[in-house]
């Protein structure tokens, strides 16, 4: 899921994101019991002083049937780059692009598939230091505080229904990974003459693929998963990654909890929804995976803490909450589609730590809390797609994040 804003520069003005929805019908009006194509596109447009001016879409295929719930299948697509100046040249600093199949109903009503190939091109991807306590420069010096990543990825999973609302879900993901990094950057300074616990942490910055091989059990009582009204969404994950010869050379484990409630406050005026997260590495952890959980930034970016700039912190131990108070402010047709439109205030906060073991020069010794308030916007059309727009403000913000992306945040 792209992200079309991150963190804006100390001298930036707020990110400019705009969306404008676009549907077109795929087929003629039909009863509402028949099977139907449910088509959205989304255009974007936005830009930072870091990555400069971009543009890309979301969109969606779904086809529709009340025998298949919630839909046949899915089929979700986007893309953002951006472009920008620097030393007169015009490079592209962040392009994105994925495309994702769904299939509720996979060979049976108890079986679903999900297939996702993406391709990643991530220029300027900050690195600080290690800990909840690093140190945040400033202003930033790309060719000290940034890397460069690319990363084409090919994840697949199945999720069986074992009894009632408890799921167990396998999958694997395959990840090529080419790395630029300056050899007077902090980062490169740490893996080769840090302290013997960053050197430890980091390792090394080869080109490299990994293997993840997932396993979790989920308890899903959610009567909808595309924007959630009421219910619960609880997993535990086991992640492994083998080593497998010197192009895999990262062997570690990663255990994950994730529980996920939706409480109807006062009905479709007020829900309270709630999530919290425990994610732990061990092992031979990438060094780019320890911001990350789930795919996706812990501290920073628009699924994870939002106002904390996106790789901000890096850590193997990350525990985070996000509350989120979501209200319908309206419900409208255009061209005979159904659109809802609703609004969402949050506050997510939490803490991370360089690893199992205490280093209180990399953590602190206080609560340490990051955190991130602000609100948003949410569109959905029909019964398979929402795009969301988020402001959020945290003590690490320069001077705010703003996010648009497709789906809701948890």
């Amino acid at each position: 899921m792209p992200e079309v804003a991150r963190k804006n520069s100390a001298r930036a003005a707020p990110i400019v994101a705009v969306a404008v929805w676009a549907w077109a019908a795929a087929a003629p009006v039909r009863a509402a019991d028949a099977p139907t194509t449910e088509v959205g596109i989304v255009p974007l447009v936005g830009g930072d002083s870091d990555n400069g001016i971009g543009f890309g879409a979301l969109s969606t295929v779904a086809r529709l049937d009340p025998a298949a719930r919630p839909y046949e299948w899915k089929v979700d697509a986007g893309a953002f780059i951006s472009f920008k100046v620097q030393d007169r040249t015009l490079v592209v600093p962040y392009l994105d692009a994925y495309f994702e199949v769904t299939i509720p109903q996979f060979l049976s009503d108890r079986l679903r598939l999900d297939v996702r190939p993406s391709f990643t091109r991530e220029t300027t991807q900050r690195y600080f230091g290690l800990g909840n306590a690093s140190p945040a420069p400033d202003p930033i010096v790309p060719a000290r505080d940034q890397y460069a990543r690319v990363h084409p990825s090919l994840r697949t999973r199945l999720r069986l229904l074992l009894a009632g609302q408890f799921f167990w879900e396998v999958g694997a993901s395959y990840t090529e990974n080419w790395l630029d990094i300056d050899p007077a950057s902090t980062l490169a300074m740490q893996m080769s003459a840090g302290t013997p616990v960053e050197r430890d942490l980091l390792g090394t910055a080869e080109q490299h693929a990994v293997l993840l091989i997932d396993n979790s059990i989920q308890y899903d009582s959610r009567e909808t998963e595309v924007s959630t009204y009421h219910g619960h969404f609880h997993q535990l994950k086991l992640r492994y990654s083998p080593r497998m010869g010197a192009h895999f050379p990262h062997a570690y484990t990663q255990l994950n909890l994730i529980t996920r409630s939706y409480l109807v406050v006062a009905g479709p005026l007020l829900r309270l929804d709630v999530r919290g997260v425990i994610d732990v590495q061990l092992g031979d952890v990438p060094f780019y995976e320890m911001a990350r959980y789930e795919d996706t930034f812990a501290f920073g970016g628009g699924n994870g803490v939002r106002g904390v700039p996106g790789q901000r912190y890096y850590g193997r131990v990350k525990a985070f909450a996000n509350i989120e108070l979501r209200s319908r402010l309206a419900r409208f047709q255009i061209g005979g589609k159904d659109y809802a439109l609703g609004s969402a205030l949050f506050f997510d906060f939490g803490r991370l730590w360089a690893d199992l073991a205490s280093n209180p020069d990399l953590d602190g010794t206080g609560l340490g809390l990051k955190y991130g308030v602000g609100g948003g916007l949410r569109l959905q059309q029909g019964e398979t797609f929402v795009v969301r727009a988020d402001v959020a403000w945290s003590p690490d913000a320069r001077p705010i994040g703003a996010y648009v992306a497709a789906g809701q945040a948890f």
